[in-house]
């Protein structure tokens, strides 16, 4: 019989298409992750990849493997799921994963009491641009600004997140307020990459400041806001964020960015399991004196700024 763990490496590669993310995915070394899909290919009689120096694609065998392979996975982890915790009370392990800078603004802050009452349970809070899954028991308890769409996903709706448009006082000083009417032209832009899911403000910014320049990108609302504070240009931040980064001026689009809802997920197998029940009820309520923080409902007025020199910065 062919052993669960070889084929778990073979979904890793698999997925990643590569050996190095199947590797840290699987938290083992490049080096393992190559020798096991050797052995697997030897068990088997047939190459279940295609190697090339772009990666590994899934040959043939590797097709007809697959269905199969992701069919015992399923299975495993409802097995893990349904066990997990059942009986350990409110201790164990959580994975708990979100936006960076939703972990480090709001979620970590507001573990220290959980932790203070609940001595036996530790969180791992997994700050990542990627949506882990929780079918695949990559995290226990996610949050995300959009719906999930696993149907064994149970999920509620837990704040609203409102965004504003931001700039420096030295960004301003230097190349005046924006002009909308003029979709910022010759303005620079500091704007999120397309990698994280659902970055519903990309478009926003397109109609708004169609002409200004896209100066830097980048995958995570911490280093949009520092980039930002640093004078690199105008950034489109949520307001909990923005509003707290010191140097940073809240202007008035003729729009507002687009909200977003902010939901939580856990896998309905392990819905019950009571550290993750402690955990969810905590959070709910927790985020509830912050929910006017999160979506501010009044838009500051901007003074005018006075143009400087540039060169005499």
């Amino acid at each position: 019989m062919l052993d669960w763990d070889d084929l778990r490496y073979f979904l890793a590669v698999a997925r990643h298409g590569n050996l190095s993310a199947a590797a840290r995915a699987l938290k083992v070394t490049q080096p393992t992750v190559g020798r096991r899909i050797d052995a697997l290919e030897r068990r088997l009689g047939a190459k279940l990849f295609r190697r090339s120096p772009s990666g590994f694609a899934l040959s043939a065998a590797g097709e007809s493997v697959l269905g199969h392979a992701e069919r015992m996975e399923q299975g495993a982890l409802a097995a893990e799921r349904a066990a997990a915790g059942r009986d350990a009370g409110l201790t164990g392990h959580l994975r708990v994963t979100a936006s960076e800078w939703l972990a480090a603004r709001v979620l970590g802050p507001l573990l220290a009491p959980f932790l203070a009452r609940h001595p036996g349970i530790s969180v791992e809070l997994v700050a990542d641009a990627r949506w882990l899954s929780l079918p695949r028991r990559e995290a226990d308890i996610a949050f995300r600004p959009a719906a999930f769409e696993h149907r064994e996903v149970f999920q509620r709706e837990v704040a609203r997140i409102g965004f504003g448009l931001y700039a420096s006082e030295a960004y301003l000083a230097e190349r005046g307020l924006p002009d909308f009417d003029r979709q910022c032209e010759g303005h620079a832009l500091v704007t999120m990459s397309d990698e994280p899911p659902a970055v519903a403000d990309l478009a926003w910014l397109r109609a708004v400041a169609a002409k200004a320049r896209v100066a830097a990108r980048t995958n995570g609302r911490e280093a949009l806001a520092t980039m930002g504070a640093a004078g690199v240009g105008l950034v489109c931040l949520p307001r909990y964020l923005g509003d707290a980064t010191a140097g940073l001026r809240l202007l008035s689009p003729p729009s507002p960015p687009p909200e977003r809802t902010l939901w939580l997920g856990v896998h309905r197998d392990t819905r019950g399991v009571p550290r993750v029940k402690a955990l969810v009820a905590f959070v709910t309520d927790a985020l509830g004196p912050l929910r006017g923080a999160l979506r501010p409902g009044a838009r500051p007025r901007l003074v005018a700024v006075t143009r400087v020199d540039a060169r005499r910065r």
